[in-house]
């Protein structure tokens, strides 16, 4: 409003100057005077488009008055330019009047192409985001189906952990630390078994989780913690032990049929930073990783039926056999000893004709269980009857004749009840040792049976190496 008036007030001050200039060429000058008097409808027009129809009849009032004035002060044939210029006002009026009407159309019509390109503008945005929102769904579910593919094809429990693990963070995204936890079927408690934690956040110091953990395990549920701080659930009082950072949690457990199997725990700093939409999608990996868990389960324990002896436990003799000759091959690449075990149950026949073969399957169940516990890093294995062996990688023959005196003694020590009679039962030991008695495997089996033979000849319960 200011600007046109500013411009207005120079549209006067030009007009009057003009008249001014015009009416002195008139009345002082010896300039032609009709051709000068017409010089007056420039001015009425300019004003009349400049100033508005109220200002320009002012400016027609003014000429038809100077003009009139001439025309009575010389000659009166000038009166005839006052009708041009009453007929240039109105030609000039309607044309003006004619552009505003015009121009007020054509604003009205760029009024609704603007809506119409602001509704459009918001109908593409809005379609934009759909669009979005379509394609990483879209995304989601494509990763979800590959997810599928490769746990259906895996049979090793760590790898299925580790599976559902990346898949959780390729599907969901937008996460800081993400956990795995499986159930502890012995202990029947959670432990830690995977962890993937950014740089910049806290490691995890709960192996077997906190009370997030502890409520999904017990419910059988999923969880969505939108913000820790303020969840009254996990209030800080409850979370005191909690030294972790995170803000937004989703939780689900892996659960096949009504047992749950473990959890899988996704973790961000921010608050608010998971929809119900992730914990939807997790808990349908979960569904999924739980059957793979479970079939990678049944796996291994088709395995070790096949490797190991119903009875007690221990490695049957052909698996046996085939670590022995990998550990050959590796002391052989890398010039390290081990030592050889064979270790037979002394007078075992006398316990299954004094009482029975039940008696016999338990004396076999306790020396194994002792001998379970000087494994280490070695391999035990039930090698036939009341036989069994052992070898200890990187132990020389010093410190395997000990070992074999300690497990001589800790069988001895062990309190066997028989149709309640308590007894004892004392175990013969060979020792034989790579490289220092031989490099060939049946070579080193053959003198480990030899000493323990040695052994029983000499009056039983002895070690020989």
């Amino acid at each position: 409003m200011e600007l046109k008036n500013k411009s207005h007030v120079k549209i006067g001050t030009l007009c009057s100057i003009s008249f001014l200039v015009i009416s002195y060429l008139i009345f002082r000058t010896e300039f032609p005077k009709t051709p000068t008097i017409l010089l007056y409808n420039l001015v009425i027009i300019f004003s009349l488009q400049g100033l508005g129809f109220n200002r320009g009849a002012l400016s027609l009032g003014a000429a038809v008055f100077l003009t009139t004035l001439l025309a009575v002060s010389t000659n009166f044939h000038y009166a005839w330019n006052t009708v041009v210029f009453f007929i240039v006002f109105l030609i000039v009026n309607s044309r003006i009047k004619n552009r505003d009407y015009y121009t007020r159309i054509i604003q009205a019509r760029i009024g609704e192409v603007r809506e119409n390109t602001n509704v459009l503008s918001d109908e593409y945005e809005k379609h934009r985001k759909e669009t979005l929102l379509l394609e990483r769904k879209e995304q989601r579910y494509r990763l979800l189906k590959d997810a599928t593919s490769t746990l259906n094809s895996t049979l090793s429990i760590e790898k299925v952990a580790e599976y559902i693990l990346d898949s959780a963070l390729q599907i969901i995204g937008k996460t800081e630390s993400a956990l795995v936890y499986l159930v502890d079927t012995k202990k029947q408690e959670l432990s830690l078994v995977l962890s993937r934690v950014s740089r910049d956040f806290d490691r995890v110091k709960a192996k077997k989780g906190d009370l997030l953990d502890e409520t999904v395990f017990k419910e059988r549920r999923c969880l969505l913690v939108e913000d820790i701080k303020k969840d009254f659930r996990f209030g800080e009082h409850k979370m005191k032990a909690q030294e972790r950072s995170f803000r937004s949690v989703i939780s689900c457990p892996l659960m096949e049929e009504s047992k749950v199997s473990g959890i899988v725990r996704l973790e961000h700093s921010s608050p608010n930073d998971y929809t119900s939409e992730d914990l939807r999608l997790l808990d349908i990996l979960c569904d999924l990783g739980a059957v793979s868990l479970e079939n990678a389960r049944l796996y291994k324990q088709t395995l070790d039926l096949a490797i190991t002896d119903g009875l007690t436990g221990l490695y049957l003799r052909r698996y046996f056999i085939e670590r022995l000759s990998k550990e050959i091959q590796h002391s052989l690449r890398n010039d390290f000893e081990f030592s050889f075990l064979m270790i037979d149950i002394d007078n075992f026949k006398n316990y299954n004709d004094k009482y029975g073969h039940t008696a016999g399957d338990i004396v076999l169940k306790t020396i194994s269980a002792v001998l379970n516990r000087y494994v280490n890093s070695g391999v035990a294995c039930r090698y036939g009857g009341e036989e069994f062996s052992l070898f200890l990688p990187q132990t020389s023959r010093k410190a395997a004749i000990k070992t074999a005196e300690d497990l001589k003694k800790a069988v001895k020590k062990e309190i066997v009840e028989l149709r309640r009679v308590k007894t004892s039962v004392t175990v013969s030991i060979g020792v034989s040792s790579f490289p220092d008695d031989t490099r060939v495997q049946d070579e080193l089996i053959m003198k480990a049976d030899e000493r323990l033979y040695m052994a029983k000849r000499q009056g039983k319960d002895k070690v020989v190496g």
